[in-house]
């Protein structure tokens, strides 16, 4: 069976559990749990692991955590797998490994389902278990291992109110079918999460990651972008072996895309034509609208972007990329083999007839490699201006009152005012970054707002 892709969402939390081969003891006294724990203090601070809720039970270990990198987790997991081993077979003269194989993982919408999940994981034990978060969640107990999410600390500006506010979660009633979900999620290793974060997250990676039936309701979202991708696939050097791909003219594929993803480093290649905002989503992302509630106004009827700088988003099309979480330089290549550029008759090959990529190939991955990067800079800079507090909503309509017609809306833009209030130190820092030159780009660029009703002008006419 293949493996699961493990997925790494910044910031974002991961639900995991750790069983032992054939229902063996991992625990045989007090000084097993102990020695485990201290080696769960150690190798959380040294790896970046913020776990946030925890229990430990004879046969397995699950815990809920934040890892700081892509590859935090999967190293962490690794040196705690070799050090109790290694510490136990000692102890107990035995050999080979004490856990069934890899631990199972589920990506966490934490808006949702982070104090669920806590509970889920505390409720496993009594008030007074020695092994478990829950002295330190419910009642303030010592433990070094807990580091508190940032949403626990939203709960009050004291320990005291924060203690209230999720004991009083802790003992209200369970939603069975919530716990039910989160249990099948980790399960099945699938992302605990809406439907709308899944497809979102889907929209960024350009593959499909939900199972065909997850159980929660779907949330709406007003402008759902189409998908680009029509039939993602595994590029694979056999099965592909014969696949050519023609020079990307033709951008019909993302007609019906209201918006388009932007990378911070061309806000200002693409805020000279389109607007250029930030996503309302609690993680904003940058996006040009390209659209006023129907087709894209950026693309014509022959499929040609209409200026001459065409985001490098689309230009990645029909390749994208997706790294696995145990090991960021181990890269998975997906293509959409409905693209109409691909074609067995004509073309540049993508493998060589030894089966080596083909300079074409490789100039793809390296292109996608790139974005990649851009794009975790571009959503880290995004986060460091939506936590500055200074992005306001807005909207896109015509007419007022009772004829009042929303055209556009769900995307945030800087507050001019709210920007300059910042401390002389943060502007300095930004200016030294260039994340002030990108904000004067994308306030200039809401001026081709009124762009858009120019050109759905023209094309009606």
């Amino acid at each position: 069976m293949a493996r699961k892709i493990r997925l790494f969402v910044a910031d974002s939390s991961q639900h995991i559990i750790l069983k032992s081969l054939d229902n063996l003891n991992l625990f045989k006294d007090d000084v097993d749990y102990e020695t485990f724990k201290n080696m769960l203090e150690e190798l959380t601070q040294k790896h970046g692991v913020y776990m946030h809720s925890y229990v430990l039970m004879p046969r397995y270990f699950e815990f809920l955590a934040t890892p700081t990198h892509a590859e935090s987790l999967s190293k962490f997991m690794q040196s705690l797998g070799r050090k109790y081993v290694g510490y136990f077979n000692k102890k107990y003269n035995r050999s080979g490994t004490l856990f069934e194989g890899r631990y199972k993982s589920s990506l966490v919408e934490d808006a949702l389902f982070l104090f669920d999940i806590m509970r889920y994981i505390e409720k496993q034990t009594s008030k007074d278990y020695l092994y478990s978060s829950i002295g330190k969640n419910l009642y303030n107990k010592a433990d070094k291992l807990v580091s508190q999410n940032e949403l626990y600390k939203k709960l009050g500006f004291t320990d005291e109110k924060r203690l209230e506010a999720y004991s009083q979660f802790f003992h209200s009633t369970v939603d069975n079918t919530k716990n039910n979900f989160i249990k099948i999620c980790l399960e099945k290793q699938i992302i605990t999460a809406s439907q709308e974060f899944v497809k979102n997250l889907e929209d960024m990676i350009g593959t499909t990651l939900s199972s065909k039936s997850r159980g929660r309701p779907k949330k709406q979202n007003k402008q759902q972008r189409k998908k680009m991708y029509k039939n993602l696939v595994v590029l694979d050097k056999e099965k592909h072996k014969d696949l050519k791909v023609n020079p990307l003219e033709n951008l019909a594929f993302a007609k019906q895309s209201p918006y388009i993803p932007v990378l911070a480093s061309e806000v200002v290649q693409v805020g000279a034509a389109f607007p250029v905002v930030f996503s309302a989503d609690e993680e904003p992302a940058l996006i040009s609208l390209v659209s006023l509630g129907s087709d894209s106004l950026a693309i014509n009827e022959e499929g040609k972007w209409i200026t001459s700088y065409v985001p490098s988003f689309l230009r990645k099309y029909p390749f994208t990329l997706a790294a696995t979480k145990e090991n960021a330089d181990q890269k998975v290549i997906l293509i959409d083999e409905e693209a109409s550029i691909f074609s067995k008759s004509r073309g540049k090959q993508l493998f060589k007839k030894s089966g080596e990529q083909s300079e074409v190939l490789s100039n793809a991955i390296k292109f996608l490699t790139n974005h990649e990067n851009q794009t975790i800079i571009t959503k880290n800079v995004a986060k460091l201006i939506a936590d500055a507090g200074i992005l306001e909503d807005r909207e896109i309509s015509v007419g007022e009152g009772d004829e009042k017609q929303v055209l556009v809306n769900g995307f945030k833009v800087v507050d001019r005012e709210k920007l300059n209030a910042l401390s002389d130190d943060i502007l300095a820092d930004w200016v030294r970054k260039g994340i002030i030159s990108m904000i004067d780009a994308h306030l200039k660029s809401l001026d081709n707002i009124q762009t858009l009703f120019n050109i759905a002008h023209q094309r009606q006419s």
